[in-house]
């Protein structure tokens, strides 16, 4: 239902072509595409053993950024070549993703032995309390949670900044498009199968800790784009790398930190979290930038990101809130 709903607002995009309209199917494309979430990785725990998650996952994402290479090469042929092709693309591809729901609806779901909790009635609180809930019992997952916060922060904070630094250098928009797609990319896809099978050898705070550094680094190169394109290409690859850590830690962290449990709240705290530092820190580091300049965000950036890593990577802190559970 809920990958449904993320899609079927593009199909009305040639009746309201808009930009009004756009941003509101776009807004909803986020809220019920994060939405479905929890109830995939659930799946995947249910389907898949322990040694199969990381490999399976690992090999779709990687066929999902080659393919995003070619529907970007292709999307960009079609503006090029045919006028207002745009609209008529957000109605092709809709309809191309609803497809998927005829495979979904075939999928075997495994069972499991564990009961989920009966609720008497809807509460949009209820998520949240079970969530705070969870990370008061599980401080192993409030560790990840906390280091996750920093580095994701500190990624959102610079985000803004990072538009401006590189057109202040004298980039183009077509050179920021390439970096950002083709060469972030083309790291992600390289990188993909790697964190797979690091992921099924070592731990995923350590990994994750990894990825934040790489985050760290991505930004630390940026502040040498003086020195050519190379340097900003190096940087989006870095980049693309420590995002492929990223999304495959990100979306399995549910299974793994609820072993046979379900893993579904624990994907919607991941969520949450998301949301939370979206609505938040960007503002925030974009009214940095505009007062101190792009610089000041983008150094927040780095300091957060090596925060976030050196946080992660000492298992034996304990957060003194926690010390009780």
């Amino acid at each position: 239902m809920a990958h449904a709903l993320s899609l079927i607002p593009f199909l009305f995009v040639p009746f309201f072509p808009c930009v009004e309209y756009l941003i509101f199917a776009s807004a909803m494309f986020t809220l019920f595409y994060r939405a479905e979430t929890p109830a995939l990785m659930e799946i995947i725990r249910r389907n898949l053993s322990k040694n199969q998650r990381e490999t399976s996952y690992s090999s779709a994402t990687g066929a999902a950024y080659v393919e995003g290479i070619l529907l970007a090469l292709f999307t960009g042929w079609i503006i090029e070549h045919l006028n207002s092709g745009w609209v008529y693309l957000f109605f092709f591809y809709a309809v191309i993703g609803l497809v998927s729901l005829f495979f979904q609806a075939r999928l075997e779901i495994c069972e499991t032995h564990h009961l989920l909790e009966k609720r008497d009635r809807f509460s949009f609180l209820e998520p949240i309390r079970s969530g705070l809930n969870l990370l008061k019992i599980d401080r192993q997952f409030f560790h990840f949670q906390i280091g996750y916060f920093l580095c994701g922060g500190g990624l959102m904070f610079a985000m803004p900044a990072i538009p401006f630094f590189l057109t202040s250098h004298g980039f183009g928009f077509t050179t920021l498009f390439t970096s950002n797609s083709a060469i972030k990319e083309v790291g992600m896809i390289l990188a993909t199968p790697l964190w797979g099978f690091l992921m099924k050898r070592f731990r995923y705070e350590t990994l994750s800790g990894v990825v934040f550094i790489c985050c760290a680094v991505f930004l630390a190169i940026l502040q040498f784009i003086y020195l050519g394109v190379g340097a900003l290409f190096l940087a989006y690859f870095v980049y693309g790398v420590a995002q492929a850590g990223n999304h495959l830690i990100w979306n399995l962290s549910g299974p793994y930190f609820s072993k046979e449990k379900d893993s579904s709240r624990f994907t919607m705290v991941n969520v949450f979290m998301v949301g939370l530092r979206g609505c938040l820190i960007p503002p925030i580091g974009g009214m940095v930038c505009d007062w101190f300049g792009p610089e000041k965000s983008i150094f927040f950036g780095i300091f957060f990101s090596l925060i976030g890593s050196l946080y992660i990577l000492q298992p034996s802190v304990r957060p003194a809130i926690l010390q009780k559970a």
